[in-house]
């Protein structure tokens, strides 16, 4: 028979009171604010990041639009020079080829003045978004250090909830080294399952484990009983102490 002395008995409950807190720690590690305030920020990461992602797009998109209308003026620049060139060089002396001449040379330039101006344009749709890209990578980059600092603070947070659960599991193995054996374990099987509570005081007629009151024959029984013997709620299963 497991031996339930009221001095064991009262070291378990000191037990369970370890268990709880390291319970209470291990849950509190996991809600700790900061995991959620960088869960947050990740998100607003994220979401900044296809921002920045669709202004890189159209950004490029205008380059390659300017870079094409550059190539154009530099062709069309070659063709007014190449034309001059016969022009003044005396090789032409026709009249008409020579008006020919001076007409291409108009409309190219015409052309060019056009292009010119559409680089313009492109590039005057380009300063707002590169404006806003810069905002958008100075607000990237304060989020990176709000991380950064969230997740520092979440680390010392962390470890000192560890430290405590380390205090509290080496005063647990300190008071269970006076607690019998098959009555440490006989605790633990009942406290292992879920919703129960291992121990708990049975004040009149009511299982602290439970709060539910047990029948007055089961505890005119308790009460007959030898002070070292081992009782259970037939409520809840939890080690009463009487």
């Amino acid at each position: 028979m497991t031996s339930a002395t009221p001095d064991a008995l009262e070291l378990l409950l000191l037990v369970q009171e370890k268990d709880n807190q390291i319970l209470a720690f291990q849950h509190q590690i996991k809600q700790l604010p900061e995991r959620n305030q960088i869960e947050l920020r990740r998100g607003e990461q994220e979401e900044l990041q296809q921002r920045i992602n669709s202004n890189q797009s159209e950004l490029h998109e205008n380059e390659r639009t300017q870079k094409r209308l550059e190539d154009e003026v530099a062709i069309l620049e070659d063709r007014i020079s190449g034309q001059q060139n016969k022009l003044y060089g005396g090789e032409v002396k026709a009249i008409k080829e020579l008006q020919a001449l001076e007409a291409d040379i108009e409309g190219l330039k015409e052309r060019q003045t056009l292009v010119e101006d559409q680089i313009i344009e492109v590039m005057e749709l380009n300063e707002p978004v590169i404006e806003q890209m810069q905002a958008l990578d100075n607000a990237h980059t304060g989020i990176e250090t709000d991380i950064a600092t969230l997740q520092e603070s979440l680390s010392q947070a962390e470890q000192t909830l560890d430290d405590l659960i380390r205090s509290s599991k080496i005063e647990r193995q300190n008071l269970t080294e006076d607690v019998p054996n098959q009555l440490l374990e006989s605790y633990e099987t009942i406290r292992k399952q879920p919703g129960r509570v291992g121990i708990a005081p049975l004040a009149g007629m009511t299982c602290r484990g439970c709060h539910l009151d047990l029948p007055a024959v089961e505890v005119d029984r308790i009460k007959k009983l030898p002070n070292d013997s081992l009782v259970n709620c037939e409520e809840c299963g939890c080690i009463l102490v009487r």
